[in-house]
Order: C-alpha cells, then structure tokens, then sequence
C-alpha cells in the first residue's frame, strides 16, 4: 500500500510545485440598479497613456483599480477599455491606451467624484503609471 501512496503523493507535491505564482487581486462587486430611462447630464472622458515601462502585471492592477471607480454613488454608468485598433484618418487618435467614460447626473455629480476616497485612492495608487491623461467632459442634452 505504501508503495502505491508515495509515488502519488510525490506526484501532487510535484504538481503544486511546478503551479505559476500569482498577485492575488482584490477584488470588489458592485451592484447598482440603471434606471435604463434615465438620462445623464453629464459625460467625463479620460484618456490614459500609460508609461512605457508599465508591464503586464501593472497594467492589470491599473485596470482592477479603474473598475473600483464604479463603486462611487455618483456614477451612473461607466464603460472602459483599450484604444480600438480603427483605420487611422485625420479625424481619429488611437494613440492612448485605456479610455473610461463615466456619466453623472449632472456636474455636482461630477464633483462629489472627484472628491471621493475611491477616486483619490485610485490617483495616489495609479498615478505613477500615467504618461499622460486627457479629460474632455461634456453636458448631454435631450432633443
């Protein structure tokens, strides 16, 4: 019976061995409910480009730390992601990496986020990495 046990046990301990080592990632659910008749007032742009030496690995936590924005009240819908890769023309600018769009009810909205502890967390936490970011804000209007 040993005999059949060691050359198993030698094979999990082998097996959890050879496993990759990950950061682990904290991280945070958020549930809102979308009024998917309500309207925004207000739509904040951002822009990142990240520094050249921003890895993998960073790249992941910069982008964990842009989904916790979610979490702050004032956000009524939010979408991020990487530059798409359209046909360059005159009109267009592929050249950032991420892109987060953010509404709000109005700019006192827009304001409460920008004193939020998430968001002051996520620039003290994420602000290194930034190159450069670009805001273009804009109010929405009804037809």
């Amino acid at each position: 019976m040993l005999r059949l046990l060691l050359p198993l046990l030698c094979c999990c301990l082998l097996t959890y061995s050879c496993q990759e080592k990950r950061e682990v990632v904290e991280e945070v659910n958020i549930e809102k409910v979308v009024d998917g008749d309500a309207e925004p007032g207000l739509m904040h742009t951002v822009y990142f480009w990240l520094n050249d030496d921003v890895d993998e690995a960073s790249a992941e936590t910069f982008e964990a730390g842009v989904w916790n924005l979610e979490g702050i009240p004032s956000v009524k819908r939010m979408f991020f992601g990487p530059a798409a890769g359209t046909p360059s023309r005159d009109v267009t600018d592929n050249s950032f990496d991420y892109a987060l769009i953010l509404w709000f009810d109005d700019v006192a909205g827009h304001d409460e986020y920008q004193t939020h502890a998430i968001h002051t967390k996520f620039v003290e936490e994420q602000g290194a990495k930034f190159k450069k970011v670009r805001v273009r804000d804009n109010l929405l209007s009804e037809r």
